[in-house]
């Protein structure tokens, strides 16, 4: 070997070493950055004439694992369903209150019985009559703040949905633009790793969202895929479309696209969660938000108007109220009129007390104690229609079938059950929020051993290129030192 040969080793062994103490400083830095995989120098032997002509950098490694990653999404977009259905729940349960709570529909029935009891003992007195009527109309007023809070979250849920599809199309736009640029990079010998890392998290983001599969194309390439088969990448961004509600109401629906809630598309692709699609997505945050805002919520919404319906049904019936009519409206209204069952949808957000004994609508309070169509005030003393209205919110009686009851109910025992309903759902949505949690987490931790830097191997790498280095140097300044004494002669 000729001392240039040498001389060629040995400089070759210091960009290496040097190139890898890059490398490894780098991984360092960004321990604890979200995001970043471990880099690798690549080293490769250089022939020249069939003899050894140094080291080489064969390229740049970035720290992958795509079975975990792709379990570790699965888990992600579990969650990402799970827990937009356990806020929703959560919302909706703290809407209807807990046992202690004086704003609770369930403490609002059992003051309206406390004032029919009270003034069933003093059917005469004008100042009982008007707490009844107060506390009727806290009742009604109840179930419409609760009506209204319901669509108020459907309508949040469909506004989060709005702002998830910009966020995806966004980030598809960028991950079309860093295709162009790592593909760039790999045709010229560069090091495409931190353009990869930016990649991988917008492809998480996308994730999220709307569950995807990594397809590899050429040049480090990659197209994104639902599992059902709708490309939202395909060497150029698609555009997910969707159409925000300008206001949500308890009878505003999807209907697989006939209702006036907007679906979900890509290039005339249906992928709407749950509609009748065969491309429909399944998981993820948007399809927790359409689950909230298309199947949980007007559950929850449908049982409370059911309830409300039993409740006007209870004192609209001439058998409990003598002084009504037929289809007349008893104490409670639908906005005035009698209730029917096939305008249910709603109810809740319309139940009102009929104006006869409202004074602030120009009734009279007496009527609570005469009939809600009496014309004339009854003899003094009487209570048969006080107590007529006890008795019916007593009465066990069959509802109706959103209520989910196993059997008849009490006006009281359907309250409570309408709130144990909502307390049960929101139990299994947090349970299954919960462990979907757990395993995501977990399944995280697992790629980052895989893919993240550890700093003990990283230092005891930096001894390792120390030494090298040290070596490398040491073998140039002997070369010098022959150098030198060929000059001397």
């Amino acid at each position: 070997m000729t001392i240039s040969q040498a001389l060629l080793n040995a400089t070759s062994g210091l960009a290496a070493a040097s190139r890898r103490a890059s490398i490894t400083s780098n991984n360092i830095a960004n321990a604890t950055t979200e995001g970043y995989s471990r880099r690798e120098v690549s080293l490769t032997e250089r022939v020249t004439d069939g003899m050894g002509a140094g080291v080489g950098i064969g390229g740049i490694s970035r720290a992958s694992n795509p079975a975990v990653t792709y379990e570790r999404r699965l888990a992600d977009v579990d969650f990402a369903f799970n827990s937009a259905t356990a806020g929703a729940m959560s919302r909706v349960t703290d809407l209807l209150g807990g046992p202690e709570d004086p704003s609770a529909l369930f403490q609002k029935y059992a003051n309206f019985e406390t004032s029919l009891r009270t003034l069933a003992e003093t059917p005469d007195s004008g100042t009982l009559q008007q707490q009844g009527v107060t506390s009727a109309k806290d009742l009604a007023t109840t179930f419409n703040r609760i009506s209204d809070a319901y669509q108020k979250i459907r309508s949040d849920a469909d506004g989060e949905i709005a702002g998830r599809v910009a966020e995806v199309n966004e980030a598809l736009q960028q991950i079309e633009k860093l295709n162009n640029s790592i593909s760039k990079a790999n045709t010229t010998g560069g090091d495409a790793s931190a353009l990869m890392d930016q990649r991988q998290q917008l492809i998480d983001l996308v994730n999220e969202n709307i569950p995807v599969r990594e397809l590899q194309r050429d040049n480090g390439r990659i197209d994104l895929m639902t599992p059902e088969g709708v490309f939202l990448l395909s060497g150029t961004a698609r555009t997910v479309e969707f159409n925000q509600a300008p206001f949500v109401t308890a009878e505003s629906a999807y209907d697989d696209g006939a209702g006036a809630l907007s679906g979900l598309s890509v290039d005339g692709a249906n992928i709407t969660p749950f509609s009748s699609s065969g491309q429909a997505t399944k998981s993820g945050a948007i399809a927790g938000l359409f689950n909230v805002r298309d199947n949980v919520v007007p559950e929850q919404s449908a049982a409370l108007d059911s309830l409300a319906f039993d409740l006007i049904g209870r004192f609209q019936d001439p058998s409990v109220d003598p002084s009504l009519n037929p289809g007349d409206a008893g104490l409670f209204t639908d906005d005035g009129a009698a209730a029917d069952v096939s305008t249910i949808t709603g109810l809740a957000g319309r139940i009102a007390v009929n104006a006869n004994v409202d004074p602030a609508q120009g009734g009279e309070a007496r009527r609570l104690r005469d009939g809600v169509g009496a014309v004339l005030p009854a003899a003094a003393g009487t209570d048969a229609f006080v107590r007529a209205m006890i008795a019916a919110m007593s009465d066990s009686r069959p509802s109706h079938a959103a209520l989910q009851s196993p059997g008849s109910l009490s006006a009281s025992e359907g309250a409570a059950h309408l709130t144990s309903l909502a307390g049960a759902t929101r139990a299994s949505a947090v349970g299954r929020a919960n462990a979907s949690e757990v395993l995501a987490q977990g399944l995280k931790e697992a790629e980052t051993l895989e893919t993240g830097v550890d700093t003990d191997r990283e230092l005891q790498n930096l001894l390792q290129i120390e030494q090298a280095y040290a070596a490398n140097a040491r073998v140039l300044q002997t070369l010098d030192q022959m150098i030198q004494r060929l000059m001397d002669i």
